[in-house]
């Protein structure tokens, strides 16, 4: 199982997880987000990054054109869209080379038919739980909703996730898991993790 370490700003703590070798890494281009990237990201560090970790732009109904742009100053891998993206924005990304992961927000019930619109031009979905904030809301949802998913497509798991539930990712192995999305548990205050947990977790997660 694959390892996303979301909402990173700060260049030292950048480096300190880089040497961990996650397999992605989120950068928040949201400007209500306390972890907003915008003013605080080193764009010659983001280019050097070794190919093993993906760099993700996470973006919340943003402007094609604003999109477009960090993408290439960034030279992002994936962009994750967190918000209320239709199906034909996201196919004008896929027209032009750009790989998506699209976010869905679960809360109590969810209606996974409204996903196949997307799949063509999805390479992942993000299963997060709904909440006041897009994301980072440190708040686990009912696993067992995903068993009534048709597990088309692979998706990213987010939402609470810490040291202790990490260890029932065991019960869910039979579903399309790609990765887990981490972020509010594993952090000092918004925008630095502690790097000490992130390492514990690299080595309580199931392979």
């Amino acid at each position: 199982m694959r390892l996303k370490v979301c909402g990173m700003r700060e260049s030292e703590n950048i480096e300190q997880l880089l040497a961990l070798k996650p397999d992605y890494m989120g950068f928040i281009f949201f400007d209500k987000s306390s972890r907003n990237a915008e003013e605080s990201l080193n764009e010659e560090l983001l280019k050097s990054f070794p190919a093993e970790t993906k760099k993700v732009g996470v973006f919340v109904n943003a402007p094609l054109e604003n999109l477009k742009g960090k993408v290439h100053q960034y030279e992002l891998d994936y962009v994750q869209l967190h918000g209320d993206e239709s199906v034909e924005y996201v196919a004008e990304l896929f027209a032009i080379g750009i790989r998506v992961i699209k976010v869905f927000s679960i809360g109590e019930r969810f209606d996974f038919s409204q996903l196949g619109a997307y799949n063509p031009f999805v390479e992942f979905f993000l299963f997060d739980t709904k909440g006041e904030a897009r994301g980072g809301n440190g708040v686990v949802f009912n696993w067992d909703i995903l068993k009534e998913y048709n597990q088309e497509v692979p998706f990213f798991l987010s939402g609470g996730i810490d040291l202790e539930n990490v260890k029932r990712l065991e019960e869910l192995k039979n579903l399309n898991i790609h990765a887990i999305d981490v972020n509010s548990k594993f952090e000092e205050k918004p925008g630095l993790k502690n790097i000490e947990s992130i390492k514990t977790l690299i080595a309580t997660m199931p392979t």
